[in-house]
Formats: C-alpha cells, structure tokens, sequence
C-alpha cells in the first residue's frame, strides 16, 4: 500500500479531486513519499503538475485522481485541509507504468527517495522543449507482486571474453527472429564500442550511455520506444529505456564494479536487470569469466542456470619476489619474467605481444620520512600520496587528483630525509622496460603505456589498442583499464608485478576480487598453438599466500565452499543482506560522536524488538578512506539475516542527513 501525507490550506466547495503525486524532488527516506493535493480536474496517471511544497514549487508525477466525494470521510478524521496544485504542465500522461514500477522498486529496495528514484528513470530530456514524451505502457496500477514473482530466473554464462559474442548470439538470434528486443548490458564505452562494431553489421542497434547528449539520447529512446531496434546496448542507464516487447536482457560482466551506482539511488545493475527482465517477462542471461562466491551459492541452489563455456587455462607460474632479492636481484622484474620478456623482443621472436599489468599508476609508491616514519598525506582525503613525474617528482592523491611539489622536509618532524615504499607505478615500470629493450638491442620496439594519466578521451585509447593490434612485436604496461579490450586484443605473455597489492584492503570480498582479475588477464591469452607457449607470471613476496595459490591453480570451487562456510559462521552475504550507513563531517570529532549516538540507538531498537538473532550491528568505524572532499567519514554495517524482512522498521531511525547503502561493494 503507498501512504501519503496531508497538508494543510483551505478547500473551496466545489467539485474536486484528490490529487496523489510523486515530488520529483528528495525526501528523507524514513517519511511518506507519496504526496495529496486537490485540483478541480482528474488528472491521468503519468501526468505533470506543479505544486507548492514547503516555501517553494517543485515538479510531481501524478499517480491518481479520486473524486473528494470519495474521500471525505478520511478528511474528516484527520483534521486536515490540502494544498491545491499550483500548474499543470502536462495533462496527459509523461510517465509510462514501467517507469512507475521501476521507480517504487528501487525505492523499496535501496530505501531511497521515491521522487530521486523516478528522477533517475526518466531520462535527462524529460520535459525539455522540443522533445516528445515515450509512454508505450499502458497506465495501470503500479502496486508491485511479492519479489520473488517478478525476478527472473538468470541463466549463468561462464565465458571467456573472447567467445562471449559466439556464446549470446544464439539467444540473440531466437529473439530478434521472434519480433522481440535484445538488450545488452555493458559496463563502459570501451566494451560498447566493441559490440557495437561487431552487432551494427547485422542489427539495428541503438547505442546509449553517459556521454550522450539529449538530442542523441532522445534518437535512441525513440528507436527502443518504437520497436525499431533489434537490439538496445547500453551501459547501466540502457535499462531504463521504454523498451518494445523486450525479450531477452543480457548483462556481460556481471561482477565489473561499475555496475554498482554510488549515486542515490545505489543501485546494483544486476539486481536492477532481473527485476526489468521480470517486468517485460523476458529471458536474462548473466555473463562472466568467473562466477564468484555468491552466484556459486545461487548456483549450488539452482536459483540459477548454468551454462559453461570456458575453456582451458594458459599456464600460470608464481615468482617469489622474496626470494629473488635474497639472491640478490632488486630489479623490478623476477629473473623469469626478464628472462621471457627478453626473448619475446628478440629480433628472432616475431608478432610478440607483452603485456605488464600493474594496479597503481604513477611513478613510485608513497613518500616516508626516514626520521619519523610519516607518510605525506592528502588534506582532503587523508590517504598517502602517490610520487608521480612529469618534468619532475610531484605528490599527487590517487582519490581526489589533488597533487603538490614533493617537500623539502617532514611535514611532520621538519626532517629532511625521505623514503619511498611500496609497489612501483607505470611510470617507473616504463623506465625499467625501456633500459631492457635498450639493452636487448630492441630500441624499435613499441612501449606504451595505458592508464588515466596517460590516455585523456576514447581516440587516444582507441590509438594505443590499434598500435598493439598492429604487427610487429609490442609491450603494453596497464592498470585495469585494459581489461575493457579483452575481447579484441591479445598477448603472449602477462607479468602482473605485485600481485600483493591486489590483496590490500581488509575486506571480506578482496580474495575473490583478486581471482576475477586474475580470470580477465588470463582472457588475454588464447590457447597456444603449433607448441607456442603463452603464460602468465604472477609476482608476488608472499608465495604462500592461499588466495594467489588459488588464483594461479584455478581450484576456485575449493576456495568457494570454504568460504562459504566461513561466511555463515560470521554473518556475510549471501547469508545476510548488508546495509551500510555513512556519515561525513568536517570535524572528525563530530563524525565519530554521531556515529556512537546513531549506533547506540539501533542498539536499543534492536534489543527493545528482540532482534540480536536477526540483525547483526557492526560497531562504527573510521571509512578505509579516511575522508572525502574535505569530510571525515564514518560507517556502520548491518548484517540483515535473511528471516528478517522488515528492515524499515530499523532503518527509520537513520537521520536524513546519513546515506544508505543497501548492498554495498565494500563495507570498509
């Protein structure tokens, strides 16, 4: 049932209507989100109005008009009087029944505004002079079946990055040729641009994603609207398209962080497209290289299909960097991975491409004073900078992008001697591989790097994929922004040269996060041919560690059972639902103080409705992040067991001015 407030001013005797909206606007989560107001017309479900709210006038979606006849009794007993809308902008409908759903779904879900949700579903030309309205669905009442009728049951598809196209065309073929839609579901540009190359030949396909502008954006909703795409591929907003008898929705690389908003509402885009998939009853595939411990979990229960088509792996060979330096080599690269990358840029060695995969960019890890032991922190964000170089060394904060000249002393003691520590960055591995290629006489030999300092719009990463596709022998040194190319790009060997820093943050889901980058650099290698060998070097000063032994063998079915059963024991998904509550203030005092005082009364609330069995409070804590823009940042974690369902009841004694993060990706 929706619940709505009402507020007081004086109604005329005549003939009226009460008029319940949706403000597009934010309230607090915790009060009533849908608004009564009473006008002298009915106005159609869909339609726009503006009315007075507070001191000023915002914009509202109608959802529907009852005669006040109807409803006099109510205005008796709550001794109130309604405010009249003040405009309407549009009579007829603007807002289809899918975007309703749509909507009311994510607020529910994510415990976010109504009205911010619905803003997010209608597109950013909404209301914009000179464009339509796409309202294909019919109008009906938008009250939403029990979660578990409207989910659609996904079919899992294990695939590597290469046969993923080979893989979905099958389904998409049955679709297109039953009159339906595909949707395809990417995680950024780089990825759309390759299936668009390679569907546009054959589908008309509309394309969608940020970087769009309203005119652009429009054409393709119209297309979506009026059945006259095959296919709409699209990043996660693609999915609030006005979609024509939608039949198959596919989401390639399920796991990849960008499907997770960290805008309100937080959505989780997998999440999202089984609930859209529901809607239309079309079919939903997932797509991934590995499935992770929770969709292993829903596969063990079949709550999913699976469909594997992975092939085997390349040859993956640990380097113990600890080792290396006992017996005295302190370069960067372990005496293996020199000795391969040596061969491969042999003049004798044709076509060979190398790729040195590296988490951080930059030149050097962080700056430490030798007196002290203080590491050079951003103001800002409280995180050690990184050393970078341009025409020389700078400090530069990999959070908020803020940079400064490198000290002359300690901000701390006033010292003057400096350290560095930590893992090297792309800049500095580019040095050490350009005194290799020099030394091995293969000065000809292109080396480039890839990453957010060096590639500034898609044509200069469109360049550097084309120069490695090129023939000819080539080494490329990357952070994760090369994983968007492992469809169309290949190697013959990876170095991953410090695969410990993979494993840094303390959180309960780094192990498996490792193991899918690991997967994703493992694509880049086909399987080897005419006895040619192609492996991955994993170089690391802990080759005991049982997630990197993991990752290199495979055993992730192991791995995932184990884990499993530890999560149980301590509460983690996919035994319990995390609400992640965060607070940020310019004083950290302040920050803390709140903190304690909002955790101590969900203590309280949790006791009071005998609820330790259901709920589990994780006590606050400083972010991994210390702050933001400025903003000392602290967060509070529910486990919400799967037996317990009315979380609002908790969650309303959150302060409006704390965010909620309803399945969050890290909870540090």
């Amino acid at each position: 049932m929706l619940y709505y407030t009402l507020v007081i001013t004086g109604i005329q005797d005549q003939i009226m209507y009460i008029v319940e909206v949706i403000p597009l606007t934010i309230l607090p989560s915790n009060v009533p989100q849908l608004l009564s107001y009473f006008f002298n017309k009915k106005l159609e479900k869909g339609a726009i109005a503006e009315i007075p709210f507070g001191n000023r006038k915002v914009l509202a979606a109608v959802v529907a008009s009852t005669p006040l006849e109807h409803q006099k009794i109510l205005l008796k007993k709550t001794g109130f009087q309604l405010k009249k809308i003040s405009n309407v902008i549009s009579e007829t409908s603007q807002v289809s029944n899918n975007q309703f759903k749509t909507a009311l779904w994510l607020s529910r879900y994510y415990y976010a505004p109504l009205g911010y949700c619905l803003k997010t579903v209608l597109p950013p030309f909404f209301l914009k002079k000179g464009y339509g309205t796409l309202t294909q669905n019919s109008l009906q009442d938008i009250a939403l079946p029990e979660t578990r009728r409207y989910l659609a049951k996904p079919l899992f598809l294990l695939s590597g990055a290469k046969e993923t196209l080979a893989n979905i065309l099958p389904f998409i073929k049955k679709a297109v040729g039953g009159q339906g839609q595909v949707a395809l579901i990417v995680p950024d540009t780089s990825t759309l641009r390759y299936f668009y190359g390679e569907l546009s030949r054959n589908y008309e396909v509309a394309a969608v994603h940020s970087g769009l502008n309203n005119k652009k954006l429009y054409e393709a909703w119209q297309k979506a609207g009026s059945g006259k795409a095959d296919i709409i591929l699209g990043t996660r907003q693609a999915l609030f398209l006005p979609f024509k008898n939608l039949k198959l929705l596919i989401v390639d690389d399920v796991q990849h962080e960008f499907y997770k908003s960290d805008m309100t509402p937080k959505y989780n885009t997998p999440d999202l497209a089984r609930v859209i998939a529901g809607f239309n009853n079309a079919r939903i595939i997932f797509v991934s290289v590995i499935s992770g411990v929770e969709n292993y979990y829903r596969l063990k229960n079949k709550d999913y299909e699976l469909l594997d088509e992975t092939k085997p792996r390349s040859p993956v060979k640990i380097a113990d960097m600890a080792g290396e330096i006992k017996n005295g080599n302190f370069s960067l690269f372990s005496r293996e991975f020199k000795n391969q990358i040596t061969s491969s840029i042999n003049p004798s060695s044709q076509n060979k491409k190398i790729l040195i995969f590296s988490p951080r960019r930059g030149h050097s890890g962080v700056l430490i004073c030798r007196n002290c032991g203080y590491a050079v922190k951003c103001k800002e964000c409280g995180i050690a900078f990184r050393i970078h170089k341009t025409t020389d060394l700078i400090l530069v904060c990999h959070h908020c992008s803020r940079s400064l000249k490198m000290p002359e002393n300690c901000p701390n003691c006033s010292s003057f001697e400096f350290k560095t520590a930590g893992p090297a960055g792309t800049q500095k591995i580019y040095e050490e591989v350009r005194r290799l290629v020099k030394y091995s006489g293969a000065e000809k030999i292109p080396i480039m790097v890839l990453d957010a300092d060096v590639v500034k719009n898609e044509t200069e990463e469109e360049e550097i994929i084309e120069e490695i596709n090129n023939p000819g022998t080539s080494v490329i040194i990357s952070t994760q922004m090369i994983f968007s190319h492992r469809y169309d790009v290949k190697f013959d060997l990876v170095g991953i040269l410090n695969a410990d820093s993979l494993i840094g943050a303390p959180d309960f889901r780094t192990e498996e996060r490792l193991f899918y980058q690991m997967e994703k650099l493992l694509d880049f290698l086909p399987a080897g041919r005419h006895g040619q060998s192609k492996n991955m070097i994993i170089q690391t000063y802990n080759s005991e560690n049982q997630a990197i032994l993991t990752a290199s063998e495979g055993t992730y079915k192991d791995f995932y059972d184990k884990e499993l059963e530890t999560r149980k024991i301590f509460s983690y998904p996919p035994y319990s639902r995390l609400i992640k509550l965060t607070y940020r203030h310019k004083y950290k005092d302040k920050a803390s103080y709140e903190a304690r005082v909002l955790s101590g009364k969900l203590k309280m609330a949790i006791a009071q409705m005998k609820l330790e069995q259901k709920i589990k409070l994780i006590d606050p804590h400083p972010s991994f992040v210390e702050k933001e823009r400025g903003l000392f940042v602290y967060n509070i974690v529910l486990k919400i067991l799967p037996e317990f369902e009315n979380i609002k009841d908790i969650l309303k004694y959150v302060p409006s001015n704390w965010s909620i993060d309803a399945d969050p990706r890290t909870i540090i």
